[in-house]
């Protein structure tokens, strides 16, 4: 199958769009993307890019090029420099959108407005985890009559369990409170609904009960 010089350069238009959508996809916490939630994605971050080149080129007096992009997007006359200064932006604005999603300015601003409650896209799992006074838990497994007292250093989710590590780890009898062992660093996966995870209180010291 012949590809065309405009399809090809169409395609090459999308290529800052696609790298910022593969960052922001791979540095924040959200379902996995459909291929047309990908495209979508790319299309839009992609004409951020370009915006965002523009706007940085114009101060440097170097964006006449960019400036007729929108002009000749339907055309052939396609400068290959605004596909470079395009995909050179594009890590840059996965970054601020990375940023804006790490922070939830959005949510937070809907929430200052009065217009929503959602607290972003992840689980409630991983909002929990993520919140800065979350550092050192206690993890409850009362299936095994254990309690891990430790520090969280990387959690995850899927459809059936819960995984998370920690490190500085007491590992405590559930029902006794007696301190069974020391390790360095420990990985625990469980069922969705066989952990519970608490914060201890500010000050508090090895108190497990």
């Amino acid at each position: 199958m012949e590809i065309s010089e405009l399809t090809l350069k169409l395609i090459l238009l999308l290529v800052p769009g696609a790298i910022a959508s593969m960052m922001f996809e791979k540095l924040t916490v959200h379902k996995k993307w459909t291929p047309f939630q990908f495209v979508t994605n790319s299309i839009l971050l992609g004409g951020i890019s370009y915006l965002a080149a523009q706007l940085v080129c114009s101060v440097f007096g170097c964006a006449k090029d960019l400036a007729s992009l929108w002009a000749n997007l339907p055309a052939k006359q396609i400068s290959p420099w605004v596909i470079i200064k395009g995909t050179v932006a594009s890590p840059f604005v996965a970054l601020l959108f990375v940023c804006m999603d790490f922070h939830k300015w959005l949510n937070k601003s809907g929430k200052l407005l009065k217009i929503t409650n959602k607290y972003g896209d992840e689980n409630l799992f991983t909002y929990f985890l993520n919140s800065k006074d979350v550092v050192e838990v206690y993890i409850r497994d009362m299936d095994a009559n254990i309690c891990y007292q430790g520090i969280v250093d990387s959690f995850s989710e899927t459809d059936e369990i819960k995984e998370i590590t920690l490190y500085d780890v007491k590992v405590y009898g559930y029902d006794d409170s007696v301190l069974y062992y020391t390790v360095e660093n420990l990985y625990l996966a469980r069922p969705k609904d066989k952990l519970t995870i608490e914060i201890p209180r500010k000050g508090e010291k090895e108190n497990v009960k």
